[in-house]
């Protein structure tokens, strides 16, 4: 008798599914069985895949690949079984459909070697490696799908499978007969057995196997944790059949995330106008030319992606900054501190930042890191294992990376907020101050979400970064002593136009800084940077001038954008940007604006969250009786024509809310500072003054 394992051998799976073992599926695996399950994959994929580029994980012997080919999906096949795709390659030649075959471990050949595909189909193969393994596999499908792909996985359910599991059983027919031996390990959930398989007067041959059986809910969490959304779970490939504890096979419905930009890869590949243009005008590049009108036909672009021209209104104070950290050590000897014994820059940084906000900050309050980014790449490991809930529009980044780590990520609305909280309860509660449309709201608002989100054990990470166009005594930074599931970062990018500096702080309470510092890199703040991040800080408010100059220009953009058919909201006076819809008259593509020689930050399609002009205020919790201060309204709403009419940190939390689905874009537009550029501006909409 031979026997097919080996201690030292590789691992189960490569040997196991040969032609012994198919000698035994065949009798399962019939003709009816396979045109079903094929129907059910063909009904899911054509009413759900984006497209019809199909990748069959463990194909075996192309029962399913072969069907779907002959529905006029482009297949591909994946298996580890040479035997199998041998068979499975002459199946597709006798039908007369083309599949590509590849030969790979799916668990240890990492990355595959495929291109790209709008669905995966993973049937009967799931369950062969660890749950570590399985996690990766489900990462890699993630990898290989466009964005909004899906993903139809099937697995046996073990609820099933136990209530009938007997150690040991046989089959056999004219010429072939199996014995079966397994156990079933409660503690793993692993199935480990044999299966003595003899054919005819050949020689038996024992091949053995390894299978971790799932819970569904087992399933469900992988494929969370790998980023997918499950759509719809069905059973006994029938398609909206809800599975019982009795269902034999779970098929999950699951798709990939839609491919929405994070904040910094966005801008990957494109030209930096900062960097290389004079801040009067920001030339438009052939890279980002819209395919409607030819590249070389557009005029120099007045790029309002951002505000080139804010630095001169701070560059005194930034200019005598580096001055001061220069003269007193010099970049050399700066740049050769290497404080191990301050590896989080919190025994320098703490007594500037107590005078900077006005409050005692002891050293362990204070998180010094790599900017904004990356103290939010921090708190992305800090939301596992999530859920992370966010606000629709806000920063995406701190969602995104926590997605990666295995986190599922919630959008909602100010005003189901409490009610959200409540029914999630998420390791991390992601909110942006400002907001996308400019609401500073103020700390009354901020701390009764903490102390909701305490209720339901939520860390609230609130991103200040925007918020220092309204100085030091309009943030949130004190609030961080009376809340300590409150982390408040801010940085030296916006406003300060430092953000080569690479330099931010996190701001908590004694125990949760430690926990952060438990995953922030240590050292993350350069000693050049931090030397002149924090005698510009010991300056105190330097954006008088700047919050000025936005107050002098931001209503008569405003006002030339409404007359130009676009739905504004003004924001915060000290904010150096307006927001506009794109469902108005003007902004319905990007096309519009470039044609009027001007640029400006898509946002794409929100849910939103945020009002447009002339909307109402809302209410925190939006639901009576759900949850601590549901029903009691923070702010008021807007005032007319569209104008929070709110100065730094007043006000309540959600005060320009106002919800409802988007349908258009949503454009963030830099306020023109310079008179170049203000002029500029106010020609390209001559025909709206």
């Amino acid at each position: 008798m031979s026997d097919a394992r080996r201690q030292d051998g590789p691992p189960w799976y490569l040997t196991f599914f040969g032609e012994d073992f198919w000698a035994v599926a065949d009798h399962e695996y019939t003709p009816e069985r396979t045109a079903a399950e094929a129907g059910y994959l063909a009904a899911v994929l054509d009413t759900s895949a984006p497209g019809r580029r199909v990748l069959d994980l463990g194909c075996g012997t192309g029962r399913h690949a072969v069907a779907l080919a002959a529905r006029g999906f482009g297949v591909t096949g994946v298996d580890s079984g040479g035997w199998a795709l041998g068979r499975a390659e002459a199946e597709a030649d006798a039908a007369g459909v083309r599949v590509d075959w590849l030969r790979i471990d799916l668990l240890r050949e990492l990355p595959w070697p495929v291109g790209e595909f709008d669905a995966v189909v993973c049937v009967q193969s799931f369950g062969w490696g660890s749950d570590a393994q399985q996690l990766r596999l489900l990462q890699e499908v993630r990898r290989v799908l466009v964005p909004g792909g899906l993903l139809v996985l099937d697995h046996s359910n073990v609820l099933a499978i136990a209530g009938n599991y007997v150690p040991r059983a046989t089959f056999e027919t004219e010429g072939l007969y199996a014995d079966f031996r397994r156990t079933y390990r409660m503690a793993s959930g692993r199935s480990t057995g044999e299966i003595e398989v003899r054919r005819g007067d050949a020689d038996p041959v024992v091949i053995h196997d390894d299978v971790r059986m799932y819970q569904p809910a087992e399933v469900r969490d992988l494929l969370t944790r790998a980023g997918f959304t499950v759509e719809r779970v069905d059973g006994d490939f029938a398609v909206g059949r809800e599975p019982a504890p009795t269902t034999r096979y779970v098929h999950f419905v699951a798709r990939s995330p839609a491919g929405s930009p994070a904040a910094i890869t966005a801008w990957e590949g494109r030209h930096d106008t900062r960097a290389s243009a004079p801040a009067e005008t920001c030339p438009s590049t052939q890279a980002e030319a819209r395919p409607s009108t030819p590249a070389e036909a557009r005029p120099s672009a007045l790029d309002l992606r951002w505000s080139p021209d804010e630095f001169e209104f701070v560059r005194p104070w930034v200019d005598a900054a580096f001055r001061s950290a220069y003269d007193d050590g010099g970049l050399a000897e700066l740049s050769r501190a290497y404080p191990l014994s301050d590896p989080y820059s919190a025994d320098r940084a703490a007594p500037v930042l107590s005078r900077h906000f006005g409050l005692d900050l002891a050293p362990d309050m204070v998180t010094a890191g790599a900017g904004a980014t990356g103290l939010l790449h921090a708190c992305a490991a800090l939301a596992v294992p999530g859920p992370v809930l966010r606000l629709a529009g806000g920063h995406p980044d701190l969602p995104r990376w926590a997605a990666r780590l295995g986190a599922e990520t919630i959008t909602t609305r100010f005003e189901d907020l409490a009610a959200d909280l409540h029914r999630y309860t998420p390791s991390v509660l992601v909110l942006d101050r400002p907001t996308i449309t400019g609401d500073l709201f103020g700390r009354e608002g901020l701390e009764e979400i903490a102390e909701t989100a305490r209720a339901c054990g939520t860390t609230v990470v609130l991103d200040e970064a925007y918020a220092v166009y309204a100085g030091p005594g309009a943030s949130c930074v004190p609030a961080v002593a009376e809340h300590p599931n409150l982390i408040v970062l801010r940085s030296m990018s916006k406003g300060y136009c430092c953000g080569g500096l690479r330099v931010g702080f996190a701001f908590a309470a004694p125990e949760l800084t430690r926990r952060l510092r438990e995953i922030t890199p240590p050292l993350g703040a350069g000693g050049a940077g931090l030397a002149v991040a924090l005698r510009l800080l010991a300056r105190g408010d330097v954006f008088g001038a700047l919050r000025n100059r936005i107050a002098e220009v931001k209503p008569l953009v405003a006002r030339t954008l409404r007359r130009a058919g676009l739905k504004v909201t003004e924001g915060a006076d000290c904010l150096p940007w307006v927001t506009g819809d794109g469902d108005g008259e003007l902004g319905a593509t990007s096309v519009e604006w470039e044609d009027r020689g001007v640029r400006v930050k898509e946002i794409g399609p929100v849910e939103a969250s945020y009002a447009a002009e002339g909307a109402s205020g809302t209410v925190f919790g939006g639901r009576s009786g759900e949850g601590p201060g549901s029903g009691e309204r923070l702010g008021e709403g807007p005032g007319s024509g569209g104008r929070s009419g709110k100065g730094p940190g007043s006000g309540g939390f959600g005060s320009s809310g106002g919800a409802g689905h988007r349908d258009g874009p949503l454009y963030k537009i830099a306020v023109p500072l310079s008179e170049a550029r203000l002029t500029a501006f106010l020609d390209a909409f001559a025909d709206a003054r």
